[in-house]
């Protein structure tokens, strides 16, 4: 018991992206003071962005939900009006509006999607399973399908297993390959390392090389890293298949050593043969003899390492990049090996969870033929789900998500939701999509919860560790975990909780896989900064543990990929055909916000920051005769937003950039956000059947066709 008014530190860590950095709260009286970096902790020794310590605004937001909120106005109305409700009322009230809902169309009647904050919620991720089949719905979708579901799905053809992620062993690789990737930004995503920048710079420092293939040259491309190959958008599977081909073609590679590891060799170098690289270089522009320079580069070091983000994932093409990936990695000894690409096993075998069930996943559905990727089906079709005369989805509810704004298309999908009959929210803000729903219910944040850091010990942590951290101080008001309100809900529905339970646990899950380490969350509890070491990664678990098909090998040719090689055949020939000056959009990741959230935190609203600008290469607004300082219309056949100009010289000469997230302009609940409302680029995304990779459901974000116009011109601006 801690004596009043005296202040105290809680150890705890950040959990807004992977690499879940230690920090230090001092409280007082129940109390957050200040948020610093954790100097203790064992991995991270006082490493962190100013995002993780930024958050205490988040948490002392007067814009916060207090409490649980009920719309009294139709939906039909931009702005909501709605009033306090008691937990109790609002759990019996939607779960009597969802069973009368599912009596009248069906129990796929009800929707759920998640989003990202979601899968970094200890107390929500470990009991991810139990909730979603309390809700008995196949109609499941998260962003997942924004970001990574690319590699899950290849991972699932190629290893047998989604979560099985060789990641790049950068703490002994003597090259680093990096495609689609800013990590001073974004710190890397399905890979855990801490203070990533700085072990990418120890690369250089001992030898080695670093190499940034990317269509901008990023913040974390510097001379104490590496150097950025520019890449067209959208083609990085012709860069990996053409770089393929000249190890297994011209500089040749170990068959017996591949042999002993994988089959369908000979298939996938039918497949290979297709992308020579004279016949790809026009399309990624990049000469063929820098590509073939790569390759003998990667080939000729002692050990290399390559990996891959969401820059390439959210591609057409992300699912076949990612195999193209692991095949480099495999045929150049790479995989498997000490500085090349590894499995980090964590505190238990969990990859065995992610075992593939069946070799072809697809089904019929009411939209014919899908498949859903770690349970989700495609969120690119949720508006067809909804507007679907068969078996409609005419219920949502969404947790710690905005599909309004993430999610491709927001003019269509405004429109379908509103033949839904009920919209249930859960978050931390009145977000854009909160706005539009019939109940909005306060979530904690996660000063406000117990927690283990439980998604980094999933098998792509380069330092494994675990950390426990208690709730830093109490829920304010009435604001409850994700958990919790999903368990009521479904309580009030007749499905049997974790509520039930008089004394709820609901972290007993992931105690349960820490018995293998031999750990507890009482012991971790016992431990500096509440933190156990886990061992080393061994390179060779690639292939012991992650591999998951039945005879123990890499598929080096999975036959679901067969689906796409015409559609690869396609997509070459357009790029090699389209006009010259074709401009293509890309996501840029920024430091002052994380996809839709932290929009409303005054300090990190600077400079040109404040908006959401169209950044563009500076000679191609010459040739436009555009200026930075226009405004600016974008547009294409999916859609038109407005944008005000700003130089990027950083691009590639054919590209522009707008970052992803932005919109808030009908976020009533968000003062600030909505001052700086800035532009929702995925207005411009492909939506429907054409929006996303049908091996992956990955929704098509990135390397868009686009005209640019300066505002209140009738077509694209003229060339000079």
């Amino acid at each position: 018991m801690v004596e009043q008014g005296t202040t105290h530190q809680v150890h705890t860590f950040c959990r807004i992206c992977e690499p879940a950095c230690g920090l230090v709260a001092d409280v007082r009286d129940d109390q957050i003071l200040r948020l610093q970096p954790d100097k203790g902790h064992p991995v991270h020794k006082g490493f962190s962005c100013h995002k993780g310590v930024h958050f205490l605004q988040v948490h002392n937001d007067p814009d916060r939900l207090d409490r649980p909120l009920k719309r009294t106005n139709p939906r039909g109305e931009t702005a909501g009006d709605f009033i306090p409700i008691e937990w109790d009322d609002a759990a019996r009230e939607i779960a009597s509006a969802l069973g009368d809902i599912r009596r009248r169309y069906g129990r796929n009647a009800l929707a759920v999607y998640q989003g990202n904050p979601s899968a970094f919620n200890g107390t929500y991720y470990a009991n991810a399973g139990a909730l979603a089949r309390g809700f008995d719905t196949r109609m499941r979708f998260s962003a997942g399908t924004q970001d990574t579901s690319a590699k899950y799905a290849a991972s699932e053809a190629i290893y047998g297993a989604s979560m099985a992620h060789p990641i790049p062993d950068l703490l002994h690789t003597g090259y680093f390959l990096c495609l689609g990737s800013n990590p001073l930004v974004s710190h890397m995503t399905l890979m855990h390392i801490s203070d990533p920048m700085a072990k990418i710079k120890a690369v250089k420092m001992r030898g080695g090389t670093v190499l940034f293939v990317n269509p901008r040259k990023t913040e974390s491309s510097t001379p104490d890293t590496g150097d950025t190959l520019l890449i067209k958008p959208d083609t990085d599977f012709y860069f990996l298949a053409a770089m393929l081909h000249e190890i297994v073609f011209r500089i040749g590679y170990d068959r017996a050593a591949v042999e002993t590891h994988a089959r369908n060799i000979d298939e996938l170098l039918d497949f290979v043969a297709r992308y020579p690289v004279e016949r790809v270089a026009a399309a990624t522009g990049i000469e063929a003899a820098a590509i073939r320079k790569v390759a003998d580069e990667f080939c000729a070091a002692p050990s290399a390492s390559i990996y891959m983000a969401t820059g390439v994932n959210q591609g057409r093409q992300g699912a076949l990049a990612y195999w193209m990936l692991n095949m480099i990695s495999l045929f150049t000894g790479n995989l498997g090996r000490r500085g090349g690409n590894i499995y980090s096993r964590g505190m238990s075998d969990v990859v065995q969870n992610s075992k593939r069930k069946r070799e072809d996943p697809f089904f019929e559905n009411q939209l014919g033929e899908v498949r859903t990727v770690s349970g989700d089906l495609p969120a690119a079709r949720l508006a067809d789900y909804i507007e679907s005369p068969d078996d409609p989805i005419r219920a949502l509810i969404v947790i710690s998500g905005n599909p309004l704004l993430s999610v491709g298309g927001e003019k269509r999908l405004r429109r379908a939701l509103e033949d839904v009959e009920l919209i249930v929210t859960i978050d931390l803000y009145r977000t854009v999509t909160g706005e539009i729903s019939d109940y909005v219910l306060p979530a904690t944040d996660w000063l406000e919860h117990e927690d283990i850091n439980f998604l980094n010990t999933m098998g792509v942590a380069m330092e494994p560790y675990v950390q426990y951290t208690p709730a830093v101080v109490p829920p304010k008001a009435e604001r409850r975990d994700d958990w919790w309100i999903l368990s009521r809900i479904q309580q009030a529905m007749g499905v049997k909780t974790l509520l039930d339970d008089p004394d709820p646990k609901p972290l007993a899950n992931a105690d349960a896989a820490m018995r293998d380490a031999g750990l507890s969350i009482e012991l971790l509890k016992t431990m500096p900064s509440q933190t156990a070491m886990l061992p080393e990664a061994v390179p060779s678990h690639v292939f012991t543990i992650a591999v998951q098909h039945n005879d123990g090998l890499v598929d080096c040719c999975p036959a679901i990929f067969r689906r796409a090689y015409s559609t690869a055949e396609a997509i070459l020939e357009e790029l090699s055909t389209e006009p010259a000056d074709q401009l293509k959009l890309i996501t840029r990741r920024t430091p002052y916000m994380v996809n839709s959230w932290l929009h409303n935190l005054p300090i990190l609203k600077q400079g040109v920051h404040q908006d959401n600008p169209l950044w563009m290469n500076p000679a191609d607004a010459h040739r436009r005769g555009l200026i930075e300082g226009d405004d600016v219309t974008v547009r294409n056949r999916f859609g038109a937003l407005d944008a005000v100009l700003a130089y990027d010289a950083a691009l590639k000469p054919g590209v522009v950039a707008m970052t992803h997230g932005w919109g808030q302009k009908t976020a009533q609940g968000l003062h600030v956000a909505r001052r700086h409302p800035g532009a929702n680029v995925n207005r411009l995304a492909p939506i429907g059947q054409d929006g996303y990779d049908i091996l992956s459901n990955q929704s098509h974000l990135t390397g868009i066709n686009v005209d640019v116009a300066r505002h209140g011109a009738s077509g694209p601006s003229r060339q000079i």
